[in-house]
């Protein structure tokens, strides 16, 4: 038997500081983790077509059954879950709508292979917490990078490197197709960083956070604020606030209440749109809502469109639509965008697809049963964030990714989770 397949599985060591982190770790092992994470965190805009595909994720996650195989990763904690949610979704769509949502079947059932071959590295013992550490540190220095560099090319006249979907100046995508995906991928990266690099420990007071990771934090609100989204700038509020014990978020919280009004005459436009906009979200006025924010109402309008048109009573609420659902309550009703747009995030959308069944059959594969204190604040910043994102896209995933890593090196050793005889799948 080789190394490879005879790792001594368990939880990594809890370690206390950076020296004599990093384990001889099969290299292939890493390898698949590192890639599937920088691939499905970042866009490079060489690999980015006009429609925004990535061309580099799909052959990433192409490659992710080969991976599994050849690999011989351990799949029993992660397989039979993800097959109910995908499987759902697959017969729904074929009840419904047939062949016709074939190619976007197809997208689901590889970002889902490309998850589970995330989380067979995991499992195989050999990706250790230390690496992963690093790698999300790198990560978002390189988007700070990026956007820091994008910016002085404007400023200057000179072409924008990596330029995508910006909006112009000071409206910078980074490593993102655009501003705000930028900024999803960039809060979701620190949360788990943060996390991670607690190692065990309670969360850290707002001095020690400054203390021993000021400029990590310094080039995370760079970034944010470079993109000049309205989303980056609560995102940059929100993801820092959950990195602080509860009696600093209550605190913190009491705060942004008392100096609402404040902020409502601040001058900065992404400030100020993020205000109108969470000022008008309670009145679930769609109208009000998109002479606020254009760009924020779109991502809630096919929420409070379902919520007004769904009816409990209708079997497709419970048991899904398919794909035509979502023509069915958004389309032509979509303010400021086309006629016959037709689109929606993981919310609601995949709800109009697979109803409430089929949605709770993907939230018990990927969400809901990793829910623990540690990562109670990433789930928390994947509902308000990234929830309605489209399910077929690279950040979704992504963020999934990192809830499973969170987990995995959080949790509480096991002695009979890793009884992985020979290397061999289950």
């Amino acid at each position: 038997m080789s190394e490879v397949f005879s790792p001594p599985y368990g939880r990594q060591p809890m370690m206390a500081g950076w020296q004599g982190a990093s384990p001889a770790t099969p290299p292939h092992h890493w390898l698949v983790a590192r890639v599937l994470l920088i691939s499905f965190g970042t866009a490079i805009s060489l690999f980015v077509l006009g429609d925004q595909r990535n061309v580099l994720v799909i052959l990433v996650a192409a490659l992710a059954l080969p991976t599994i195989i050849v690999l011989r990763l351990p799949l029993e904690r992660d397989i039979g879950q993800s097959a109910a949610a995908i499987g759902y979704l697959i017969v729904t769509e074929l009840a419904h709508g047939g062949a016709t949502n074939v190619s976007s079947l197809g997208y689901s059932g590889m970002f889902a292979l490309s998850y589970i071959a995330f989380a067979g590295t995991l499992e195989s013992g050999l990706v250790d917490r230390e690496r992963l550490i690093v790698l999300l540190r790198q990560m978002v220095f390189a988007f700070a990078a990026v956007s820091v560099a994008q910016m002085l090319c404007s400023l200057v006249g000179l072409p924008i490197p990596n330029g995508m979907l910006s909006k112009g100046a000071w409206s910078y995508n980074s490593l993102g197709v655009e501003p705000s995906h930028a900024a999803r991928a960039l809060s979701v990266t620190l949360l788990a960083y943060l996390v991670l690099a607690r190692r065990g420990a309670a969360p850290l007071s707002l001095r020690e956070l400054w203390r021993r990771e000021k400029w990590v934090l310094v080039a995370f609100a760079i970034s944010q604020v470079l993109t000049g989204s309205s989303l980056a700038a609560a995102l940059l509020f929100l993801t820092i606030m959950l990195a602080f014990r509860a009696r600093w978020i209550l605190a913190t919280g009491l705060l942004l209440i008392a100096a609402w009004p404040f902020l409502q005459s601040v001058e900065l436009e992404s400030v100020h749109r993020l205000v109108s906009f969470v000022t008008a979200l309670p009145t679930m006025d769609i109208m009000a809502l998109v002479q606020a924010d254009q760009s924020g109402a779109v991502r809630v309008m096919p929420l409070l469109l379902y919520l007004q048109s769904a009816q409990l009573g209708d079997l497709s609420v419970w048991f899904g639509g398919g794909y035509q659902a979502i023509n069915q309550y958004v389309q032509g009703r979509l303010v400021g965008v086309g006629e016959d747009a037709a689109m929606a995030g993981f919310i609601p959308g995949y709800i109009m697809i697979t109803g409430i069944i089929g949605t709770a059959l993907f939230l018990r594969a990927y969400v809901t049963r990793f829910a623990s204190v540690q990562t109670f604040p990433l789930i928390l910043l994947w509902v308000v964030g990234l929830g309605n994102l489209a399910w077929n896209s690279q950040l979704f995933w992504y963020s999934l990714f990192l809830l499973r890593a969170v987990h995995h090196f959080t949790q509480a050793p096991s002695a009979d989770r890793h009884a992985f005889a020979g290397g061999a799948i289950r």
